[in-house]
């Protein structure tokens, strides 16, 4: 693990770094997730390994540090990552995001398109409204959520967890490293998402690419979501779009072969 200091924030951000001789990935995880949690099975996947992989913990998350000087808005996560990049004298990295790190990857790319060459986005929101978690977390005041409903749903997901339920013991490991007031922050950034940011995403000039689990792909536009906008409408902006079998929002827990296949299959395209 690195770790890079951040003084506006008086604050370190830490990331792991796994070396290689293949283009640069740079991993973001999900809501307030250890990147570890999200990635580390992807990136040492023997189709992958060739390549130098960096899966950062964002500031209130997995082992960085969590500080009130930070706004935990998706522009501000994206300034610390290409931060990291800018370390590590890393341009031209193909970004790979999954849910809130997809929003996280889009916004690199707008607002550094000198640091991204590729980009493949895992059901990121595209639109203000969050998905089913973030709306859920934003809809409770900040105080009523750090205090009693994150306290709760971590001793309710134990409870879980401990009858077998899988995704329960993920997320209840997965929270442990999270901060209440960080997670409420990047929720609630999620769900007021400027209403430009999809025509953004659209307007890019690189390679995208936009990852459903075959579970949560919507069959009419009508049953889009800001996470799972429609594929017509991706399609007919330049959006390249692909599915993991057997999945549905939880693309690499549910299917890793199936998700390490499409990444693979992307960054391959085109390639002699």
């Amino acid at each position: 693990m690195k770790n890079l200091f951040l003084e506006e924030y008086d604050a370190f951000i830490r990331y792991y770094d796994i070396s290689g001789e293949g283009e640069t990935l740079v991993f973001l995880p999900g809501l307030s997730v250890a990147s570890i949690a999200n990635f580390l099975p992807v990136a040492t996947n023997p189709k992958l390994q060739i390549h130098r992989s960096i899966m950062v913990d964002y500031l209130g998350s997995g082992f960085s540090d969590y500080s009130d000087k930070f706004s935990y808005n998706m522009e501000d996560h994206a300034e610390t990552v290409a931060g990291i990049l800018e370390h590590e004298n890393i341009t031209s990295a193909i970004v790979v995001g999954h849910s809130m790190g997809g929003t996280v990857a889009i916004m690199l790319a707008i607002s550094r398109p000198d640091l991204v060459s590729k980009l493949i986005v895992g059901e990121g929101n595209l639109v203000p409204g969050g998905g089913a978690g973030t709306s859920k977390i934003a809809s409770f005041s900040k105080a009523e959520f750090i205090e009693n409903i994150y306290p709760q749903w971590c001793e309710d997901r134990v409870v879980s967890a401990k009858k077998g339920d899988e995704m329960a013991t993920l997320i209840s490991g997965m929270w442990k490293t999270a901060n209440a007031e960080g997670l409420y922050e990047n929720s609630r950034s999620l769900v007021e998402l400027d209403a430009r940011f999809k025509q953004k995403f659209f307007n890019l000039k690189i390679p995208k690419l936009f990852v459903y689990g075959e579970n949560s792909i919507p069959k009419n536009p009508s049953d889009a979501k800001p996470d799972m906008p429609d594929p017509t409408e991706l399609k007919e902006n330049g959006i390249l779009i692909d599915t993991v079998p057997n999945a549905g929002h939880f693309l690499m827990f549910e299917n890793l072969d199936g998700f390490v296949e499409v990444i693979t299959k992307f960054i391959n395209k085109g390639k002699k």
